[in-house]
């Protein structure tokens, strides 16, 4: 190991509600530089982080990427000197295959800490009514992985708990009758645990055997005696299921709902974005301005995916904001022009004026969320102001299709929103119902969707 490599966490995300990612994961996701994360963890939960975001992401037929691949990249974002999280879906050493993770790290060196998730079967426990453990019922509790089918464990437990089970959940049973477990025995399928469409079906094994039923991925399947009768009515249940459009919908309690987020960036921009021409032509003066040690990052990730060499901005001002940026383009060998004292937007802005900053070509590498008041406020001296997206938005997937049917109310924040959200979903169905943030917004629901549907 060198000083210079980073640091990594392996960290879990919890079962699918984002609510349960606990406070050091969180922490850690808001410092790190670097987040790869896998296909079971949220759209609402990464969305949250402003660090560069790698989907590794596994689909059944469609992997993104491989072990043995995702292994390499961890090692070498850390061998560029990033502090590295390695986000999973519930606990990483809960068939996680956190600990092949963790040898590759040790072979290279990279020093790492793992911090737990809460894992899918305590979530599913939880969020059915469904106790792992029960008094004088069930005192011991094994988990298992519902595959190769030939080699299925039935340990001598009172409650077993099988990973893995959404594409063959009546073979599953088979082989458990067949390892002698009774036809009898009580059994739970939870789908897509914690998550706003959780589905619970249950019955005994021999019904299970019997049933040719579609289960979605992902499930687990629980088995015991402790399956009780509150599967039919349990807390999780019982909510009512909203999705707010945007911002806002305070008015929500969160004792009577489960709140989901449809992310709906308004776009306010009257700025111009530049292009990769015209940062690599020949000559060209301007005013690089990093907001953040993030924008450092990103800004030379483009560099290098476009093969553009430095020193073609031979007249270009190198400006950080804060220790964290200014530290950041030094390890990268430049010095930096102009260092500002802080890296807030107001005080960014602010301080440039005081310096009597004006009438320059700023260029700002953009990150996902970029600050418009900023872009606005250093125009103001006479700047021309113009975004570089740099974001790396070939290394997401798209944000997961919600199933509107598990929806019981929808609420839109703006009339932008609405627009949005009907270019992704053309119809809402009727059993939901909409709310929204004031009358303009109203009309255009009505305009969007009501007035189309009568065409």
């Amino acid at each position: 190991m060198t000083e210079k490599n980073g640091y990594v966490y392996l960290i879990g995300a919890g079962p699918g509600d984002p609510g349960l990612l606990t406070v050091k994961a969180e922490k850690v996701l808001h410092e790190v530089d670097v987040i790869l994360y896998d296909n079971l963890v949220s759209h609402e939960l990464i969305e949250q982080f402003d660090a560069i975001k790698i989907y590794t992401g596994k689909r059944k037929d469609r992997h993104h990427f491989e072990q043995g691949a995702i292994n390499r990249e961890i090692v070498r974002q850390a061998e560029m000197g990033r502090n590295v999280a390695r986000l999973k879906g519930g606990d990483p050493y809960v068939f996680g295959r956190g600990g092949e993770e963790i040898s590759y790290l040790r072979k290279y060196g990279i020093r790492y800490e793992i911090i737990p998730g809460i894992t899918a079967v305590q979530g599913a426990g939880a969020y059915t009514e469904i106790p792992l453990t029960l008094r004088k019922i069930s005192s011991s509790l094994a988990i298992c992985t519902g595959h190769p089918l030939d080699k299925i464990h039935v340990p001598d437990a009172d409650t077993i708990v099988y990973y893995m089970v959404a594409s063959s959940a009546s073979e599953v049973a088979k082989a458990i009758i067949a390892k002698g477990k009774e036809e009898g025995t009580k059994v739970a399928i939870v789908q897509n645990a914690t998550r706003y469409n959780q589905k619970v079906s249950a019955g005994t094994l021999g019904e299970l055997k019997s049933r040719d039923k579609m289960v979605i991925s992902p499930a687990l399947l629980i088995l015991g005696e402790n399956v009780t009768e509150f599967v039919e009515d349990y807390w999780f249940q019982r909510k009512k299921k909203v999705l707010v459009v945007g911002e806002g919908a305070g008015f929500y309690d969160g004792k009577d709902c489960i709140i989901m987020r449809y992310l709906c960036k308004e776009s306010k921009e009257e700025h111009r974005y530049t292009t990769i021409r015209e940062i690599a032509e020949p000559g060209a003066a301007m005013m690089l301005l990093f907001p953040d040690r993030y924008s450092v990052f990103h800004f030379f990730s483009f560099l290098t995916e476009h093969g553009i060499d430095i020193r073609k901005l031979r007249n270009t001002a190198f400006c950080p904001a804060g220790a964290e940026a200014v530290s950041e383009l030094v390890k990268r060998g430049v010095i930096p022009d102009l260092c500002l004292e802080s890296a807030h937007s107001c005080d960014i802005s602010k301080e440039m004026e005081s310096l009597g900053i004006s009438g320059e070509n700023i260029i700002i590498p953009s990150l996902e969320r970029m600050d418009e008041k900023l872009v606005y406020d250093l125009g103001l001296p006479g700047n021309t102001v113009a975004v570089l997206d740099v974001a790396p938005h070939d290394a997401s997937f798209q944000a997961e299709v919600i199933d509107l049917d598990y929806i019981d109310e929808l609420y839109f924040s703006s009339p932008y929103c609405v627009k949005a959200f009907r270019e992704r979903y053309t119809n809402i169905p009727d059993s939901v119902n909409v709310r929204t943030a004031g009358p303009d917004v109203e009309k255009e629901y009505l305009d969007s969707y009501r007035k189309r549907a009568d065409l």
